[in-house]
């Protein structure tokens, strides 16, 4: 039996332990040859492997298959269970875009289908080592970045890919912001109703970072994603890349309108990037803004009325109810602007979307995937856009009469 390397020699044997319950012992050892032998030493298992001449490769030369040992003596078997064997154990369920299971639920299978138990830091970080191998690692994935939006933007045509790097030490360069837009969106885009909602959302992997989104709605009211960013953090400077970018194929008009939660770092890129604008904060949002400085429970509801009313007097008989309540909170409000948030003092035409839904959806559908190593998070986001657009496309060809963009 043969194994690419010292390593994988190491783990085959140590999954071998923990199914068959024994425990081992290394009787001799150095970085050409393994003398392994049952932990009992009146028990007559061994196995001895050595490296191949001018390879890596690891040969099992003899194994002694029987076992004497007591019961006892094998009680230690779970000692092999360590993270690095339990993340290759698991590696195959983190494969391709596979999640994979969680650390509490890697305990579980480790104690129902191994008899093993362990801790969820040991979990925890088996998952972490299983990630690695299925996905690859952060740094070889940033490394892999460049060529994989090249082929991804030949094999996209019309797409728009952006990497920006600042110089780092030795003459080399280092990831600063990334930004996507693949050719379907953008070709969808023409026939959207021009009301964009974007969002950041942090990111969970090794370096951290934030997801910038922006999506629309279709005419069937579903989630039209639009483009992605990656970037170190929300922050004036990375909304406003994020914005400069966008507006290659999302332009600077009267018409548009920009639905976010109210982080300045948004205003700011915004009043920059679309001065022509329309910039509408999330309600939801504002209610939960209004709950959390404000004691009065009641004020969240008037401000959520206020804020969907379409005629003045109507606005203005709820609005006064809760200047006579909390006049801070009325003071608040009116520093926030009444066309920001109140529907009946908007300008243009926000097609009823009131809130950041939208994004904070797309947001959740990306949930476990933000954990992975950047080109596997963008993979995982491609793949799920080519997956709706393919089920929209058919669900619409089968349509006999006028189908809406």
């Amino acid at each position: 039996m043969m194994f690419t390397n010292r390593d994988a020699f190491k783990h085959h044997i140590a999954m071998f332990a923990i199914a068959n319950k024994f425990s081992y012992r290394s009787a001799k050892s150095d970085p050409t040859m393994m003398v392994l032998k049952c932990v009992s030493s009146s028990c007559p298992w061994r196995l001895y492997a050595i490296r191949l001449k001018e390879s890596e490769i690891f040969e099992v030369r003899k194994l002694v298959k029987v076992h004497t040992c007591s019961i006892e003596e094998r009680g230690g078997y779970q000692s092999q269970a360590t993270a690095a064997v339990i993340g290759e154990l698991m590696k195959t369920k983190f494969a391709g875009n596979g999640i994979g299971p969680k650390p509490s639920e890697i305990k579980r299978m480790m104690r129902g289908d191994h008899d093993v138990s362990i801790s969820y830091w040991k979990a925890w970080k088996s998952r972490d080592m299983a990630l690695a191998n299925g996905h690859g690692t952060c740094n070889d994935s940033y490394k892999k970045l460049p060529a994989y939006l090249n082929n991804l933007v030949l094999a996209n045509p019309g797409s728009l890919a952006n990497l920006h790097t600042e110089p780092a030490g030795e003459g080399g360069n280092r990831f600063k912001y990334m930004f996507l837009a693949l050719g379907a969106s953008i070709e969808g885009y023409k026939a959207m109703r021009k009301v964009i909602t974007v969002d950041g959302t942090h990111l969970k992997g090794r370096y951290a970072g934030c997801l910038l989104t922006a999506s629309a709605q279709d005419g069937n009211y579903q989630i039209y994603p639009l483009a992605i960013a990656i970037v170190d953090s929300e922050n004036d400077k990375s909304w406003e890349w994020f914005f400069q970018n966008l507006s290659a194929f999302v332009p600077n008009e009267s018409g548009l309108v920009v639905v976010s939660d109210r982080h300045p770092s948004i205003y700011k890129a915004i009043s920059k990037v679309y001065p022509s604008a329309g910039h509408c904060i999330c309600v939801v949002h504002l209610k939960r803004n209004i709950r959390s400085n404000f004691k009065d429970r009641h004020l969240g509801y008037l401000v959520a009325k206020a804020a969907r009313t379409y005629r003045l007097n109507d606005f203005y008989a709820t609005f006064n109810e809760i200047k006579s309540m909390d006049p801070s909170c009325a003071e608040y409000l009116i520093a926030i602007g009444f066309e920001h948030w109140a529907r009946s003092h908007f300008p243009g035409n926000r097609f009823n979307v009131m809130t950041s839904n939208l994004a904070e959806s797309w947001n959740s559908v990306l949930c476990k995937a933000r954990e992975f190593p950047i080109v596997q998070l963008i993979d995982f986001i491609r793949e799920k856009l080519m997956t709706w657009f393919a089920k929209r496309r058919e669900v619409a060809s089968r349509f006999e009469g006028v189908v809406t963009p």
